[in-house]
């Protein structure tokens, strides 16, 4: 079979196959006696159909038959041969299949980059090292005593922040009231950020039978692409004002939070003990995002479009999946698909490139997927399930699509670990605060 290869544009490849006509006859004719020992019609003994009626009966059967064949036996052979690793499915365009003529087939792919890594050995990288002190202790204390508080209406008390107000407004935009911007009896915790900036700061000091005119500018990314960067006066009774109390850090607080035996001193251990995990993670996760900044900064190229729209795909689904574990309806949001799909362009391109970087970087230097690693996650993913944990292990592990996804993720760890080994790790000290922030790198 006869094969040529047309450059379409960096990444985009036309191979196009042809058949000789007499090659064609040939499996017309092998089709044709594979289908006479097993085709059966009326007026003719089984294996004595003439070739002529299988042929213009099943004309259709036998050209799609010997088309899917030879897209089996030739295409991958030709990637493997001039090897060409294709993003996705080809597109396929098949030519007419009859005796005595050329059959032609093309098909269309896009293939991966040749990525060939740089600068990723001999990094030099800062991690920051956290201590945790008893301020930050008392402050998820506070947090803690805050979650168990209760609200008791106050006469005459000025609304501050930490209080919840009772309240009813109405908001307009240009003197008209918009849609959403109207409730009754609404119960607002000041200082919890549950309004747009600005709203929540101009009810401090409101007491019980206050009117207040809110004016507040929404911002420019506000999911109402209606209201949007507009400016807005919000109309506001305050019905009550709920004064926190919170409870006294004592033994009893200690088992609400899920002290059995201790108190409040176990308490206090076992906030530093997750602080200390969870600083120990984020420090972590500094040094990776400084491998992979330094990764995209050494390795710039150009991408095929198919494998930036497939991740723009991919952060659409994840985004929908998780804004419906918090119940929250995308549809409402005021924007469409496309133009989520727009909004994740940069970050899906720059994932595809450290994607391939990373790869390329396994391949050099030979580094493979440790199964146990793979397990290690797998167990880690399912451990939340209880006594269902071994049988979601088990569902994952026939899935070979998960299972892939999670080698892939495993292997794209144990390329970063590699870096870091290979690289020059400074510890610098750093606040908690400081680490949250994301001052420290």
């Amino acid at each position: 079979m006869e094969v040529t290869i047309e450059e379409k544009a960096t990444f985009d490849r036309e191979l196009k196959f042809v058949l000789a006509a007499v090659e064609v006859d040939r499996r017309i004719d092998q089709e044709l006696s594979r289908l006479s020992t097993t085709v059966r019609l009326p007026g003719f003994r089984p294996g004595k159909v003439p070739k002529k009626v299988l042929e213009a009966r099943f004309k259709d059967h036998i050209t799609s038959t010997i088309a899917e064949a030879l897209f089996r036996e030739s295409f991958p052979e030709t990637l493997s041969k001039h090897e060409l690793n294709p993003v996705d499915q080809p597109e396929l365009v098949f030519g007419k299949l009859e005796r005595g003529r050329d059959f032609t087939y093309s098909a269309s792919i896009q293939i991966y980059p040749k990525v060939e890594p740089t600068g990723y050995t001999g990094l030099a990288l800062t991690q920051p090292k956290v201590d945790i002190t008893e301020a930050d202790i008392d402050k998820v204390v506070e947090e803690i005593r805050n979650s168990h508080s209760r609200f008791e209406t106050t006469p005459g008390r000025e609304a501050a922040k930490g209080d919840q107000v009772v309240m009813d407004f109405e908001g307009f935009v240009d003197g008209t009231a918009f849609e959403g911007g109207k409730a009754e009896k609404y119960v607002l915790e000041l200082g919890s950020g549950q309004f747009i900036p600005g709203f929540e700061d101009q009810i401090i000091a409101a007491k019980g039978g206050d009117a207040r005119e809110v004016k507040v500018t929404f911002p420019a990314d506000y999911g109402k692409q209606d209201l949007a960067g507009k400016d807005a006066v919000f109309q506001c009774t305050i019905h009550e004002v709920r004064a926190r109390i919170r409870p006294e850090l004592d033994d009893e607080l200690a088992k609400k939070a899920g002290v059995v035996e201790g108190g409040v001193v176990k308490l206090r251990e076992m906030i530093r003990e997750r602080l200390e995990r969870d600083a120990s993670v984020d420090s972590e996760k500094k040094v990776q995002k400084a491998v992979y900044d330094a990764l995209l900064a050494a390795n710039v190229f150009e991408i095929p479009s198919r494998l930036e729209q497939r991740e723009r795909q991919n952060m659409l689904a994840q985004m929908k999946r998780e804004y419906q574990a918090r119940r929250i309806d995308v549809s409402k949001m005021g924007v469409d698909d496309e133009q989520l799909l727009k909004l994740f362009g940069q970050s899906a391109g720059t994932q595809v490139r450290l994607e391939l970087v990373l790869a390329s970087i396994a391949d050099k230097e030979k580094i493979e997927v440790d199964e146990a690693l793979v397990e290690e996650r797998l167990n880690e993913m399912t451990v939340a399930f209880g006594d269902r944990a071994a049988e979601v292990r088990r569902m994952v592990r026939q899935d070979q699509e998960r299972m892939e996804s999670l080698r892939h993720t495993v292997l794209q760890e144990m390329v970063v670990d590699w870096i870091i080994k290979n690289s020059t790790v400074t510890l610098e000290p750093c606040s908690l605060d400081e680490l949250i922030g994301g001052q420290k790198a």
